[in-house]
């Protein structure tokens, strides 16, 4: 059973909303929880976790004493070609720490195939590998598949996970820039991203820098503070459809965004282009962003339960992006 159960308890039935990192938090320090201007849990509360879960409002949050998430939901009416949708996204604000840095999940390595290659659908993933959030990636496993397979010749991509390299295959960024480019966001252990054109580094040169995880899939949205105009910028012809989409971003060092996009232009719901995205990240404060596979990969798992699909079936897939190991 999790260490502060009890207090938990207490702290849903009175209805405690924290109200942001570094907003007020008078509610929940009278009912003893304490934190610091990131949202780690102080005081007397070390040791301790705090869980939100109000789906209703679109709330949840997270806090230990190295690790605070806060997942908030948004929708908008928008008109369509006449015809009113409804933009639904999601937004997880982390705040990481060495003692509790980003990671991934993977299904297991086999033989002959690396970490990821097999699929499942994402809860049975991160049943399998506990983790208070989980969100998708670049969907690498899959473009390793259909190479094998023969259905597809797409290269996987630079892809390290977790300090190892995994795939060292990418495209020519001289060249026609197909779907994915596999332009990548490289993580650091000093709790830095940075974003890379497809081939700008080799994959031995990401390990030598301490590359902890290089995700590849793209475009790269910001990079230094701006935005990519040729792919991502307003008008782009790039990718200029309406679909789910994913994105993952550093504001500065340990502070991340991730952000998933729900879509289903035939049904409900609008999805948006990657312009939209890329202005989010940044109105959200993000200097480095990369966009991650979207359609119905896109998804984020907070506490095991999805709460955010891009599309209404589930896709299965082999890895994802972490916080928080259970």
């Amino acid at each position: 059973m999790r260490n502060g159960l009890n207090r938990l308890c207490a702290a849903l039935l009175a209805g405690i909303f924290l109200l942001g990192a570094g907003g007020a938090l008078s509610e929940a320090e009278s009912s003893g929880w304490q934190f610091d201007e990131r949202g780690f849990l102080t005081g007397e509360n070390i040791g301790d976790e705090y869980l939100l879960e109000d789906p209703e409002e679109g709330v949840w949050k997270y806090s230990t004493e190295n690790l605070s998430i806060r997942i908030t939901r948004y929708t908008e009416t928008k008109t369509v070609k006449k015809v009113k949708k409804t933009l639904e996204y999601c937004v997880a604000e982390v705040y990481a720490s060495e003692a509790s840095p980003l990671f991934t999940i993977a299904t297991p390595a086999s033989k002959r195939k690396v970490a990821g290659y097999y699929k499942v659908k994402p809860e049975k993933l991160v049943k399998d590998n506990p983790v208070m959030l989980a969100v998708s990636d670049d969907y690498y496993g899959h473009r390793l598949q259909t190479k094998d397979n023969g259905s597809a010749k797409w290269p996987g991509g630079i892809i390290i996970r977790n300090g190892e390299l995994l795939s060292e295959k990418t495209r020519n960024s001289t060249m026609k820039r197909y779907l994915p480019p596999l332009d990548t966001l490289a993580v650091y252990g000093d709790g830095s991203m940075k974003t890379f054109l497809c081939d700008e580094l080799t994959p031995e040169e990401y390990l030598e820098q301490g590359a902890q995880q290089v995700f590849a899939f793209g475009p790269w949205l910001i990079r230094d503070g701006e935005i990519n105009e040729k792919e991502a910028g307003e008008g782009s012809d790039y990718y200029a459809y309406n679909d789910p989409r994913a994105a993952i971003g550093m504001i500065e060092p340990w502070h991340y965004i991730l952000l998933v996009v729900k879509g289903e232009p035939k049904n409900k719901y609008t999805g948006v282009h990657l312009d939209w995205v890329a202005q989010k990240m940044k109105e959200l404060g993000c200097v480095e962003a990369l966009n991650l596979d979207g359609g119905g990969t896109a998804c984020m798992v907070f506490n095991g339960k999805t709460i955010i699909q891009g599309r209404s079936a589930a896709r299965a897939m082999g890895s994802m992006i972490a916080f928080g190991s259970k």
